[in-house]
């Protein structure tokens, strides 16, 4: 028994190590960037000596790949469970908004992280990539009918970025914004939506030109 107690000490102790190193490595990419952070200085924040740090993470891609496990653990990316049992295209739109309302609140210390200096090589390219797969297939899912209208879906990836949010918020509370921007989006979506209808019906209800007869030699 004593040395099992042992081993489960230890193994928390290094649980603990490995945490406060990753969460140093947050706090100085978010003060300075990844660029401008080496792994000594990490090592310094956490608190523990440099070869600490080798030993938990052999390179930087190892340590920036626990970084990004912890994010999307903590961010939760909504999936298509989201639109269960939604028919319509504005029950869709105001349940992406309102789960993508609440993923910015989550995101909000990776995203401050990403504006300092931003990712887009390595594990970090690979994790932007994953996640933009995920949200066009939302975004797919949420338009139904007009996910093929090049309008329609620049509409949502316009609406639903940090920036045009945060241009929204001035008090108001994260329901109370998604709610006025999946109006907004509606309305827009739903004129699309009337008009590619309108199309199609003009493009059955026109009768091929008839071919004019041959005349007989």
């Amino acid at each position: 028994m004593p040395r099992r107690y042992r081993l489960g000490k230890r193994a928390e102790l290094k649980d603990s190590t490995r945490g406060s190193i990753v969460d140093a490595a947050i706090a100085l990419y978010t003060e300075q960037g990844i660029s401008h952070t080496s792994m000594a200085q990490i090592a310094h924040r956490a608190d523990v000596a440099p070869a600490t740090v080798l030993n938990h993470f052999a390179t930087r891609e190892d340590l920036d790949r626990a970084l990004v496990e912890r994010a999307f653990a903590q961010m939760r990316a909504p999936d298509i469970s989201i639109f269960d049992g939604l028919t319509t295209l504005a029950e869709r739109v105001r349940a992406l908004s309102r789960e993508t309302g609440a993923f910015l609140d989550r995101s909000e210390p990776w995203y401050l992280m990403w504006r300092t200096d931003p990712m887009n090589s390595g594990v970090w390219a690979e994790a932007g990539a994953s996640y933009g797969r995920r949200w066009e297939l939302l975004f797919r899912w949420t338009l139904g009918g007009l996910a093929e209208n090049a309008e329609a879906m620049a509409v949502l990836q316009a609406t639903m970025d940090p920036q045009f949010w945060n241009a929204f918020r001035q008090g108001r509370t994260t329901r109370q914004v998604a709610d006025l921007i999946a109006d907004l989006i509606t309305l827009r979506l739903e004129q699309l939506d009337a008009l590619a209808k309108e199309r199609a019906k003009g493009s059955r209800a026109t009768p091929a030109r008839a071919r004019s007869p041959r005349k007989a030699p």
